[in-house]
């Protein structure tokens, strides 16, 4: 009788077992929810015991700070490669703009755990979802910046205020996305956003219509978000 020698297979190494149940908890999580999906359901889905989870995460919240460290980590990554290539200031924070709705509209689990983040800080655990937010917006403000110095921009113009009008806006889209979850076109959303507060920024005085009309156009794209 010939006797076939078995070869064990190699074991998965530590990063390649944290990737597994990191991407097992964002599915669970966005499938699911955060308070409905279970350390069960993520090991069932990375075939793996529970208590294997726990060698490498001391809780689910531990878990939820890993899904949303990566995403971010992966979402500025792309910025930071794309946006040197854009000429402009002016096209640089039209770039950032549609970039953060994008994330937003490409997957609404993403975008429910990130408001379910937001509302989870406390002084013992800070927001990672706030301290992204404040990145992009410390973004954003050095666009204004160098558009109001290469005389883009009008050269009253606060960076602050702007910022606040752009996250306001921002934050407006993704709680009705996650609401409602109707289909939303990125780009008339984003056009809708671009064009109202560049009426306002723009030191051309050549906006295409007034400033009025802009606010009433955004409106009304807002409107078709609006979850009730």
């Amino acid at each position: 009788m010939t006797v076939v020698a078995i070869k064990n297979s190699p074991r998965p190494s530590k990063a390649h077992r944290v990737d597994t149940i990191v991407e097992s908890a964002r599915k669970v999580f966005c499938s699911y929810g955060f308070e409905n999906g279970s350390i069960g359901n993520i090991a069932k889905d990375a075939g793996i015991a529970e208590g294997t989870i726990y060698s490498y995460f001391d809780s689910k919240r531990a878990l939820l700070d890993e899904v949303l460290r990566r995403h971010y980590f992966a979402l500025f990554h792309d910025i930071e490669q794309t946006l040197p290539s854009i000429q402009g200031p002016t096209n640089r924070l039209r770039y950032l703009i549609r970039r953060t709705l994008f994330t937003i509209l490409d997957d609404r689990g993403m975008s429910r755990l990130r408001s379910l983040y937001a509302r989870q800080a406390d002084s013992e655990r800070p927001s990672l979802a706030q301290d992204q937010n404040r990145r992009m917006a410390s973004m954003m403000a050095i666009e204004i910046r160098a558009g109001i110095k290469d005389g883009s921009f009008r050269s009253d113009t606060s960076s602050n205020i702007t910022c606040y009008m752009i996250g306001g806006a921002i934050e407006l889209t993704e709680f009705s996305y996650v609401q409602n979850g109707k289909v939303v076109n990125l780009d008339e959303i984003a056009e809708s956003i671009w064009r109202t507060i560049s009426g306002g920024i723009s030191s051309t005085g050549a906006a295409t219509e007034p400033l009025i009309g802009l606010v009433e156009r955004f409106e009304k794209a807002a409107d078709r978000l609006d979850p009730r």
